[in-house]
């Protein structure tokens, strides 16, 4: 019987929480306090501060703001808690907050207002750290220090903390430093050593941090936060544990000052202890020659910066010289706990023509924090030999002799050898009536011959059509033929390097001339042709593939072949090779 009396209680009570529970809440706030963990303090330590309403309100009636004034406030955690006694129901909403004191001295937390109820306000005194409890050495505690605290504006600060600690971390974080308007980061790893303060062996953490001020003025860098957990020995005498404690601490603040640019100052602004500019030069052969790319790799390089202060590099070419700049590579490397930004910008220049070329120099302005004085990174005016473009020319061919004139040629050299080989008297008389006189005139008659065959032949020649005695080369038809079929093929895979090397000896078969494809492009009278040759190179050379339009190019290219046949068989066109029938 008790037990079923038990049971029924059970459920009669489960009942009833669950229909409380499902009430709406209506706020019963009798009573608002407030508490802090520790008091006095100490100025490095975080406060807990907590607030309890007994009913459930709204998470958002409380507000931390009345207290950014005399401390840092983090977080703020909210709880609601419910219990259940003999139908009895008791709430409870709890928000906890962490305070870290700006300064010390002493504070009074002020009262907060819930529903209508008030807590009691609090009177906190804060201890600087050097004051301890009996001047004991501290179980945990931060160190801050930089290394100037007066800086130009974008100038870096070495920034260090070290975490001391007398007791075994069970687990632990370590915020950053806060600067408000400052690019923060971390170099390089952890340290970790042992050291000895007022007699107390400390295992020390220690972190470096750069600090890259962006506005000019006052500022105060508010230190590091330490969050975590140290064994605390126990005074019981059993157990195996050791029963852990949880803890807060921040590092000292540091006031610095940031120094604005100089007024005088027109350059771009570049605050470093060094900055260098370095240059490579790569090309395709062991020499320089018009029409073939030169790679010229610039990079600058400064202390003490991060890779978006870098400017660009203003690098100037002359007219003899087709510039095509590829996207520039940037960095931002830690040596020697300094930060090391690099720039790198690579561009293929390719000659135009032959001979002694000149490079103008190139400067980047940078403003030395150590003189505060302005100066140059400089490459020095360069000058290079350029030689000619080693391409066999078709007009070089010379033009095939007739038949006819090669025979009476041959001829008339046979006579001319074989009269010397006679006999001949040293008489006068006997000269006269000699054969080797009959061979001259023989010689003389065959001469007029052959002047009259070849005036004949010039006379049929030009009452005739070329085209009836002469007709182009076919070697060099099918030699034109496979360079197109080639060229066609490049395109095609959209391989801007094949395209590049098939365009050019098609190009100068087709105009009939040598030289590279500067040379061909001069003598191109199609802009939109050249338009697309420029963005091919560019495509090859600057890597920007999607630049240059395969469709368009193969076009214009049809059009150009187009225009050369029809050129080439206009009467008294000028054949580079041909053939006499």
């Amino acid at each position: 019987m008790h037990k079923v009396i038990r049971t029924l209680n059970s459920y009669w009570a489960m009942l009833a929480a669950t229909v409380f529970l499902s009430l709406p809440a209506l706020a019963d706030v009798t009573e608002v306090t407030a508490s802090v963990d520790k008091n006095p303090a100490m100025v490095d330590e975080a406060i807990i501060l907590e607030v309890s309403a007994n009913d459930a309100v709204d998470n958002n009636l409380f507000d931390s703001s009345v207290l950014l004034k005399d401390f840092v406030v983090g977080r703020t955690s909210v709880s609601t808690q419910t219990q259940i006694i003999n139908f009895d129901m008791t709430r409870t909403t709890r928000w906890t907050t962490r305070l870290i004191p700006r300064k010390a001295g002493r504070f009074t937390i002020p009262a907060f207002e819930i529903a209508g109820q008030r807590s009691e306000p609090i009177e906190l005194m804060v201890l600087p750290a050097s004051q301890s409890s009996a001047n004991q050495a501290r179980d945990i505690y931060i160190e801050t220090e930089v290394d100037l605290n007066k800086v130009y504006l974008q100038q870096q600060i070495h920034y260090v903390a070290k975490l001391y600690l007398s007791r075994d971390l069970q687990r632990g974080s370590l915020t950053a430093p806060k600067l408000e308007n400052a690019d923060i980061r971390q170099i390089g790893k952890d340290k970790e050593y042992t050291e000895i303060s007022s007699g107390q062996r400390y295992r020390v953490i220690e972190r470096r941090f750069a600090i890259i001020p962006q506005s000019s003025g006052k500022f105060t860098i508010e230190g590091p936060i330490f969050d975590g957990e140290i064994t605390q020995p126990s005074n019981r005498s059993y157990g195996f544990f050791n029963q852990s404690k949880p803890v807060s601490r921040v590092g000292k603040p540091i006031d610095i000052e940031v120094l604005a640019m100089p007024d005088n100052y027109r350059q771009h602004w570049l605050p470093s202890e060094y900055v260098e500019l370095h240059q490579e030069w790569q090309s395709a052969g062991d020499q320089y020659k018009v029409g073939e790319p030169i790679t010229r790799i610039l990079t600058l390089t400064a202390l003490g910066v991060v890779e978006e202060q870098l400017p660009e590099i203003n690098s100037q070419y002359p007219d003899e010289f087709k510039s095509y700049p590829d996207q520039a590579n940037t960095s931002t490397v830690e040596k020697d706990d300094t930060l090391v930004a690099q720039r790198r910008e690579t561009i293929a220049i390719i000659p135009t023509q032959a001979g002694t070329l000149t490079i103008p120099e190139v400067k980047v302005a940078w403003f030395n924090t150590l003189t505060g004085q302005t100066e140059y990174a400089t490459l020095e005016e360069q000058t290079i030999e350029v030689a000619p473009a080693q391409i066999s020319s078709a007009e070089d061919v010379p033009l095939p002799v007739s038949s006819d004139n090669t025979d009476n040629q041959q001829q008339s050299e046979r006579q001319q050898q074989t009269a010397p080989d006679k006999p001949q008297s040293a008489s006068a008389d006997e000269n006269q009536d000699s054969p080797g006189n009959w061979w001259s005139v023989i010689s003389i008659l065959l001469l007029v011959l052959w002047l009259l065959t070849l005036l004949l032949w010039w006379c049929q020649s030009r009452r005739k059509p070329s085209a009836a005695r002469i007709k182009p080369n076919t070697a060099a038809t099918d030699d034109e033929k496979q360079l197109w079929q080639q060229l066609q093929q490049a395109i095609k895979r959209h391989d801007s390097q094949a395209v590049i090397a098939a365009l050019t000896p098609w190009l100068c078969c087709n105009l009939g001339i040598s030289g590279n494809l500067a040379d061909c492009q001069q003598r191109l009278q199609d802009q939109a042709l050249n338009e697309q040759i420029n963005l091919l190179l560019g495509s090859r050379y600057g890597k920007t593939e999607r630049d240059w339009q395969a469709d368009k190019l193969i076009t214009l290219l049809q059009t150009q072949r187009k225009t050369a046949v029809r050129s080439k068989s206009r009467p008294g066109h000028k054949l580079v090779s041909l053939k006499i029938e």
